[in-house]
């Protein structure tokens, strides 16, 4: 049941992604783009643009390069080499995607951010991407082990509320259109089920 539940949610997430990058990346119909935006806009205050500015920083590779590095180190000192080095393969190999995607798409970004412009390209979000990712990994080693129930899933829970922040706060402060993140979201789904799927396939994430 796991296995088609996967399967299922991999089909979704693919040509969810492909869906947004045709339609709304090449042919560019910004219909989505300008009624979520617009959404957004509504909801700004001086307030939220102080937290959002804040939580975003949970995204950024000042803060993910130190955090894999974290985890890493942690799977090391418990004599869990196998386990460090998949999630080193992840990181990496996530990073790698990401960067050839946006050098493909080549999508600028909006034109009026409310913070420090950035220079790189806007397509997929690489905050919506790398912390769905990162967060993934997490949730993924957690239910790998031998926590209590709920406590997985209020952990699950609440880190998917912080990668969903960290995601919404790069629309609200304008330095990715909707579609750049929900396309980040797909794209690390698609990414966790595959990397899992191989790593697990060659007895690399089990019993971690």
């Amino acid at each position: 049941m796991k296995i088609i539940l996967a399967i299922l949610l991999f089909i979704i997430t693919f040509f969810s992604f492909a869906y947004i990058a045709d339609v709304v990346v090449i042919d560019k119909d910004y219909a989505i783009d300008k009624c979520l935006q617009s959404f957004v806009d509504v909801h700004r205050s001086p307030a939220a643009t102080s937290f959002f500015y804040g939580i975003t920083f949970g995204g950024s590779p000042l803060f993910l390069i130190p955090a894999y590095l974290i985890l890493i180190a942690i799977y090391v000192s418990k004599k869990r080499k196998r386990t460090a080095i998949n999630i080193a393969i992840v990181g990496l190999s996530s990073t790698a995607i990401l960067f050839l995607l946006k050098e493909i798409f080549k999508r600028h970004r909006p034109y009026n951010p409310l913070i420090q412009a950035v220079n790189s390209f806007s397509f997929p979000s690489g905050h919506s991407f790398s912390s769905f990712t990162f967060y993934g990994v997490i949730i993924y080693l957690i239910w790998k082990g031998r926590m209590q129930q709920w406590k997985k899933i209020v952990i699950t829970a609440l880190l998917i509320l912080l990668a969903a922040t960290i995601a919404y706060s790069r629309v609200y402060l304008r330095v990715h259109y909707p579609s750049d993140v929900i396309a980040g979201f797909c794209l690390s789904i698609v990414w966790l089920i595959l990397s899992f799927a191989v790593l697990t396939r060659r007895r690399l994430f089990k019993n971690s």
